[in-house]
């Protein structure tokens, strides 16, 4: 009996899709893609706030409360944001996701530019550094017109001595808080023309062929690997004794610590609140994402650890002979500190090259690839305009914005408000994204998505951590706002406030927007629902989505069918309801086969009106 034509349709279909599966099979289990991913992932976590995490100098970490933010918080929101881009293939505000993160996808981008004001500001003073340390006396080493002032040279010979010098009146805190603290006509020149040639840079490098800036960020993540290494296997050579004492207090399960500190970082590093990381297409978009969080996990705080190991060598052989404060905060420890403590150790040229060059290198890369990220979304919300123009207004605001940054004190009240605030808005609009997607859409769609378009269904321990997500980056903001009182500081605490408000006023404007556009249609209901456009760019594989039913794959057949479904049975023969009339049939059925599947040898013969089979035997 020929099928209908239904039937041949959907088997055709089923084919092809099995056909897609095969070939996606083998794209997602490349090397190459998970390797792409880690080195973007690795360039997104870049940042220069992320130079030293675990030293335990200027930020109390400890690396067992960080792995435990980063397994629970930041590998599950990593996960959840690259896979949706993977899935959809786009960098935008999701709004066919959900219409209510179109609003939060304009306070994301808020958070990311502010962001990339600060690192470019930092980028900056780590070029000018790198300049002085080529000198033959590097700045901080000699006395420029400060009274009271001793120049390194000093210092070590004080050293040799067994006499301890404050680091408060060394040649290195004295130039640093001439150079950061007063408005000297020579130095805001060579900081304005320092500050140009970066946002140039960056224009430059954001505006190259896509291939050519993968290549160029696995060229920056291959150098920060490999002069790591190089540099932490000759520091531990030549200073064992420090080299032991710092991995020892590195590891002090008894050290202070904060739980708050570690959700910056945790927030740096993965983009929770943020735009994210985007992988420019170069990533096939059936690689196993949760493979490839985990290995770039693991590889971040390995070279963060690593990295803190060489810093806190640097800081005990200056600790050897001079006194510092211990309210230290991460500019001064890169920029008055560290350069110092490079000159007590033979080779210093090298630590400070590895110290600038390493911060020089990823600031640049990570600088670009947020700008490239904010390009993408302004370019699909107005995509008459071309991209080059969009990445060009980027550059001249970012460079005009960062003028007040750079003309101010490092450690001044309104910068450090600023880095408050936004510390405490991402954790919002973390927070919320979250809720929005795996509370509104839900966590059980969520990962159907995930096994219908990679294969496999998610752990209990990923759908608990998307479920419970929103709760804990609540309470970390609730910390945050409760720390924000304690500050003293007028003008920080009105730079914190001011940037939470504007960040909150902006993503309320485009929800009061979203939720007047449905009212008016008479339909607020479907602010709730996702958009049948939702999903993969090919309307065939949206298609298949709809109908996609997971129990398939559950299903077995002992004949090794093709087809599984609700329509056709193992048989390939439509499926009957199993009533009593049917069950009486089957049985007439199975007889009546039995009598046409008899011995051919046999014969039929009558005996009163009985059929009787007998054998020749």
């Amino acid at each position: 009996m020929p099928l209908p034509s239904t039937v041949l349709d959907f088997t055709s279909s089923v084919s092809i899709f099995s056909d897609k599966r095969d070939y996606a099979f083998d794209n997602r289990l490349r090397w190459n893609s998970i390797k792409t991913f880690i080195y973007l992932a690795c360039t997104y976590s870049g940042s220069t706030y992320n130079f030293d995490l675990f030293s335990k100098i200027c930020e109390k970490v400890r690396i067992y409360e960080f792995v435990l933010c980063e397994v629970t918080i930041g590998m599950p929101y990593l996960f959840m944001d690259s896979f949706i881009k993977q899935y959809t293939k786009k960098n935008d505000c999701n709004k066919h996701l959900n219409p209510l993160l179109r609003g939060i996808s304009f306070g994301l981008f808020l958070q990311t530019a502010l962001w990339t004001l600060l690192n470019a500001a930092y980028l900056a003073d780590s070029m000018r550094y790198l300049i002085y340390s080529l000198q033959e006396y590097p700045l901080w080493t000699r006395c420029q017109k400060a009274e009271h002032c001793i120049p390194v040279q000093d210092v070590i010979s004080r050293c040799r001595e067994n006499n301890v010098t404050k680091f408060s009146v060394t040649s290195a805190h004295l130039n640093y808080m001439e150079t950061f603290s007063q408005v000297d006509r020579h130095v805001l020149t060579t900081k304005l023309f320092i500050m140009a040639l970066v946002w140039i840079f960056n224009f430059f490098f954001s505006t190259i062929q896509t291939d050519l800036l993968i290549k160029l960020f696995r060229l920056t993540a291959m150098f920060r690997l490999f002069s790591t290494l190089i540099t932490v296997l000759f520091i531990v050579m030549t200073t064992k004794s420090y080299a032991a004492t710092a991995f020892v207090q590195i590891l002090d399960i008894k050290a202070p610590h904060s739980y708050t500190l570690s959700i910056d970082h945790i927030s740096y590093t993965f983009g929770i609140g943020f735009l994210g990381l985007y992988d420019y297409g170069s990533v096939s978009p059936y690689t196993m994402v949760d493979n490839a969080v985990v290995a770039f996990t693991v590889a971040f705080t390995t070279s963060a650890l690593v990295r803190a190991w060489i810093v806190r060598i640097l800081y005990l052989a200056l600790k050897s002979c001079v006194e510092v404060e211990d309210s230290v905060n991460p500019h001064y420890l890169v920029f008055a500190i560290l350069p110092m403590s490079t000159e007590f150790l033979h080779t210093h040229k090298l630590y400070t090259f590895y110290i600038y060059f390493n911060i020089m290198f990823a600031s640049m890369a990570y600088l670009t690839m947020l700008t490239t990220t904010m390009s993408k979304l302004l370019q699909s919300e107005f995509r008459s305009v071309k991209n080059i123009y969009i990445i060009g207004i980027l550059c001249f605001l970012g460079f005009s914005l960062s003028l007040p940054i750079i003309v101010s004190v490092k450690t001044a009240g309104p910068i450090k408000g600023l880095l408050s605030g936004l510390r405490a808005t991402v954790l919002y609009l973390g927070g919320f994204r979250v809720a929005v997607v795996m509370w509104v859409y839900g966590v059980q769609r969520f990962s159907t998505d995930i096994h219908f378009w990679l294969g496999f269904k998610p752990t209990k321990f990923w759908t608990m951590c998307w479920t419970l997500l929103p709760i804990v980056l609540l309470m970390f903001l609730i910390q945050k706002i409760y720390l924000l009182t304690q500050v003293t500081d007028f003008s920080h605490n009105v730079s914190a406030v001011l940037w939470i408000v504007i960040s909150l006023t902006t993503v309320g404007f485009f929800q009061i927007k979203t939720l007047a556009r449905y009212l008016v249609r008479n339909n607020l209901a479907a602010v709730f629902n996702s958009n049948k456009r939702y999903g993969p760019p090919d309307a065939e594989d949206r298609r298949k989505r709809e109908n996609y039913d997971e129990t398939i794959s559950h299903r077995q057949c002992k004949h090794n069918c093709n087809i599984l479904d609700d329509v056709i049975d193992c048989d390939h023969m439509p499926i009957m309801v199993k009533t009593k009339s049917t069950t009486s049939l089957s049985s007439l059925d199975r007889s009546m086969t039995n009598i046409y599947e008899a011995d051919p040898l046999n014969t039929l013969t009558t005996s009163s009106g009985w059929f009787k089979a007998e054998s020749d035997n």
